[in-house]
């Protein structure tokens, strides 16, 4: 089992999500609201809180990380593990960096921008992963999905579900639309951040904490579901995946 779960420093099972796509897609405000949206349902969960690594613009330079605990390994009759969440750099000048982020990534979330203007970063984007790690996606070997940001904007603002899907055709991600449809989840940092932090000012914020004080896992807002199912679902299908390689490498466990 060692040899299929990396361990960090602490011997700890982990498992490594990388979120990539074009600058200015979202990946640093995905992560910042996963962050806050832990600390206020399970602080005990946040083994590291948010790391940013920025250029003096406030982009992201090298890398932004968090890393979150998972009781019980989640089925994998481990007492713990982690999962460590990383945003690549998206701008152009650091191919190189997000090269050495992807590396050893286990699971893989790629996080598009469907304003018009964004269009062509999106592919140059996708075509650029397929250049790094093309042969594991469409082998399977690294589990992933795509995201699109943003669909609070006016339709007439943004591509639409259509022209991804068939995108994701056209640069090799998939072999066919129906394919595209299943690895497809949209959503809105925007909205999912304003509704979060919204929820301490409402009248009835009480009413959605549990006897600990703590935001239920049920009183998530629509938009904040949104916002954390693709991680919280790339981290099961990544965990599926190594338990079924161990499984193959060891049948009668």
């Amino acid at each position: 089992m060692s040899q299929i779960f990396r361990r960090d420093a602490e011997g700890v099972p982990t498992v490594k999500i990388t979120i990539f796509g074009p600058s200015l897609a979202g990946k640093t405000s995905l992560l910042s609201i996963y962050s806050i949206l832990k600390r206020v349902e399970d602080p005990q969960s946040v083994y590291s809180e948010l790391k940013k690594i920025d250029d003096p613009s406030g982009r992201t330079a090298l890398f932004d990380q968090s890393v979150f605990e998972l009781p019980k390994g989640q089925g994998t009759s481990l007492p713990l593990m982690r999962y460590a969440l990383y945003t690549v750099a998206g701008q152009d000048r650091y191919r190189e960096t997000r090269k050495v982020v992807l590396r050893g990534t286990d699971g893989l979330m790629i996080m598009l921008d469907p304003q018009l203007d964004q269009w062509d970063h999106n592919r140059r984007s996708l075509e650029e992963l397929m250049g790094l790690l093309g042969e594991d996606i469409t082998t399977g070997k690294i589990p992933w999905i795509l995201v699109v940001n943003k669909i609070d904007l006016p339709k007439e603002n943004r591509k639409l579900q259509q022209d991804f899907l068939q995108m994701m055709v056209e640069v090799g991600l998939v072999k066919d639309i129906g394919e595209a449809y299943e690895k497809y989840m949209e959503m809105s940092c925007l909205q999912a951040r304003d509704d979060l932090l919204a929820m301490p000012r409402s009248k009835d914020w009480k009413e959605h904490l549990d006897s600990s004080g703590r935001l239920r896992r049920d009183a998530r807002p629509p938009s904040v579901v949104l916002a954390a199912q693709p991680i919280e679902a790339l981290t099961r299908l990544v965990i599926e995946h190594k338990i079924k390689l161990i499984r193959a490498k060891n049948p009668q466990s």
